[in-house]
């Protein structure tokens, strides 16, 4: 993976009509595979209602829809748990760099991340694709 794909932090696409993200996220129930990355929910939160997909590495993909506008922005989530006030260590990220380390070097614990965000995005233009 390239250094330019590994920034990449948003993604847009432009469909020919308006839709709901209800509408979407029920697209995206019907057509998403399951060997796919990553499992979704529809939320709703301060800023307005979303479909957020599961955190790995500290990568959580968010998709938004605003008219005939759909966005796929990655969002950095992370735990940390700090034992007497010294640095904080977020668990879960660390068991998923170590398991990456072991299953591909160093490069797959570097890459992770955003190699899942790079797979939602692919994903979500095949699921848009009749669509754009």
């Amino acid at each position: 993976m390239d250094l330019k794909a590994m920034q990449k932090a948003v993604e847009k696409y432009t469909l020919k009509e308006p839709m709901t993200l209800e509408e979407l996220y029920d697209l995206m129930k019907q057509r998403w595979n399951t060997e796919l990355p990553g499992t979704f929910q529809l939320k709703k939160g301060l800023m307005g209602k979303s479909i957020l997909f599961d955190v790995y590495m500290q990568v959580q993909p968010k998709v938004t829809i605003k008219d005939n506008v759909v966005t796929v922005r990655k969002i950095s989530n992370s735990t940390s748990v700090n034992v007497g006030g010294g640095p904080g260590i977020d668990i879960k990220a660390s068991a998923e760099y170590k398991k990456a380390f072991k299953e591909g070097g160093f490069k797959n614990a570097v890459s992770g991340g955003p190699a899942y965000f790079n797979g939602v995005c692919d994903t979500m233009r095949e699921i848009l694709s009749d669509r754009i």
